[in-house]
């Protein structure tokens, strides 16, 4: 099984009930492996939201691991951006070595070889690399290539933001720059579900909970879930197999006037569970509202638990007449200040002539005002 970014002990800082649906979609993904009889599990990175987890999360862990151990499933694992150990810290993964935990490629690609039903299968890892290790993980890709060959099954776990699956700004590395002579490349960091044949076969499993409300409409469409791979003689097939313990989650944007009628029509038309877990709404309002009134009335649901709301106060500028009006004029309707106004002119003269240092110098000359302004 191949499941990636469970983000154990993920703490809200206003809903207490979160951390728990962490714990609960973990839970269920080993529930899969055992129920499917899998021969080993693997887990691309970000097991713990953190590299230094907190107790109960270490412990929701060892619970699990003890869980295959018992079936003698082995688990191999590598470092996400969330949990990749800073500097010379030890992995909090790593002390489970004993319960058949094997941690893979901290700082450079490294591959074990076992046997399973008959057939050997290479399993390697490179764990999360960006910023100024950036250069090597391309070269730790083209090593992980040059590995003796002589394996059908071969299996490599890696942890990036790969382009074009990423904004390209954001990528570490290109699909090009994947050694293609995997049979079954397994990534992580991507919390979206997405499967693709480039050669091998690649697969971002995505997050086993919702962890930001970016990934609302892709669990709407997908779910959330593991991956489970049959891979015989080099060849690889994937059944995908979602989870039912996630907590449902919508995202409502609407206006002051209309947004308790809009949450109403979204939840009565979603799906809840057999668990009974409340959905979870995330709420953005366009209009002048208080936050006061906001709360009390989402208080009101008794079916449905709300993250913190959105208000969004449109800015409207006072009209001006547009024949004589200026760019200042503009400035001015808009900061409501004349001397911020100013700045605005200025920043602009200076930005034409690409001057950082003279925008620069205007800011600190009303910064000084500013605190001459100010009483002591």
């Amino acid at each position: 099984m191949h499941f990636s970014d469970t983000h154990i002990g993920y703490r809200s800082l206003v809903l207490d009930e979160r951390e728990q649906d962490f714990y609960d979609a973990f839970h269920e993904a080993i529930d899969v492996a055992l129920d499917s009889s899998v021969d080993f599990v693997i887990h691309t990175g970000d097991l713990f939201d953190t590299w230094v987890p907190g107790n109960r999360a270490i412990k929701e862990f060892r619970n699990a691991v003890m869980k295959l151990n018992a079936k003698n499933i082995p688990m191999f694992v590598i470092f996400g951006d969330h949990d990749r150990p800073r500097r010379n810290g030890e992995p909090a993964a790593g002390i489970f070595d004993f319960l058949g935990v094997q941690v893979l490629g901290r700082d450079q690609y490294e591959y074990v070889v076992r046997r399973f039903d008959g057939e050997d299968v290479l399993i390697g890892g490179i764990s999360n690399m960006k910023g100024y290790m950036k250069p090597k993980l391309k070269e730790e890709y083209g090593r992980s290539e040059k590995i003796e060959d002589g394996y059908r099954n071969r299996i490599l776990m890696s942890h990036q933001a790969i382009d074009p699956f990423f904004v390209p700004d954001q990528c570490e590395a290109k699909l090009n720059d994947l050694p293609m002579n995997f049979s079954y490349i397994a990534m992580g960091h991507l919390h979206d579900f997405m499967e693709r044949r480039i050669g091998p076969l690649i697969s971002y499993p995505g997050s086993t909970e919702i962890k930001s409300e970016n990934e609302i409409n892709g669990y709407l469409k997908q779910g959330k879930g593991v991956n489970i791979v049959d891979i015989r003689n080099g060849e690889v097939d994937l059944q995908r197999v979602r989870l039912k313990s996630v907590r449902p989650q919508i995202k409502v944007e609407s206006d002051a006037e209309n947004y308790i009628r809009d949450i109403t029509s979204r939840l009565s038309s979603l799906k809840i569970g057999d668990d009974g877990k409340k959905p979870l709404v995330s709420l953005e309002i366009h209009g002048d509202i208080s936050m006061e009134t906001v709360i009390q009335e989402i208080s009101k649901f008794d079916d449905a638990i709300f993250s913190r709301p959105k208000i969004r106060k449109e800015s409207t500028i006072p009209s001006i007449h547009t024949e004589t009006a200026d760019l200042r004029d503009y400035f001015t309707a808009y900061l409501k200040d004349e001397r911020l106004a100013d700045l605005a002119m200025k920043i602009m003269a200076h930005s034409r002539s690409e001057d950082i240092e003279g925008i620069m110098k205007e800011i600190e000359v009303l910064y000084g005002d500013n605190r001459q302004d100010t009483p002591d």
